[in-house]
């Protein structure tokens, strides 16, 4: 078996593993990878499942119920955003309006809107709207995010 490492200057970091069949030891390797990863309980179409939570764009509730939004697909979470929001503030999601949880690493762009609000673009092309309650936190997130990478 080969390692290859590859240094990027921008873009996501990724790990590929190319095998011929799967082996216990790179089946450890992947899990060893994937074990920083948290995950969140799920159900989508009456099935139980967990997802990354970096694959999750946004939280919202609707009805009294909770959502997580993907890129392709809507699943229920049967936690509140009180507690999604204190679990998970580490993880780059960020109270956007009483209903919304925004994951901010999923912002693609922002720009002031009228009232103090901020409207998000997302990686999805999905516009949602910070609302002025939340949009000087938000500021203060990403000004300090953007010191830590100086």
């Amino acid at each position: 078996m080969k390692l290859r490492l590859e240094q990027m200057s921008d873009g996501e970091e990724e790990v590929l593993v190319r095998y011929r069949q799967m082996t216990p030891k790179i089946q450890a390797i992947c899990d060893l990878v994937e074990e920083g990863r948290p995950k969140i309980l799920v159900s989508h179409q009456r099935e139980n499942s967990y997802l990354f939570l970096d694959d999750i764009l946004y939280f919202e509730s609707v009805d009294g119920k909770t959502f997580a939004y993907t890129q392709a697909a809507v699943h229920e979470v049967g936690r509140t955003l009180k507690d999604l929001s204190a679990s998970y503030a580490n993880n780059g999601f960020f109270r956007a309006s009483k209903s919304l949880l925004v994951n901010i690493y999923h912002i693609a762009s922002f720009k002031s809107q009228s009232f103090g609000r901020i409207e998000a673009l997302l990686d999805n092309d999905e516009v949602v709207v910070i609302s002025r309650k939340y949009a000087g936190q938000l500021r203060q997130v990403l000004e300090e995010g953007v010191q830590d990478e100086s």
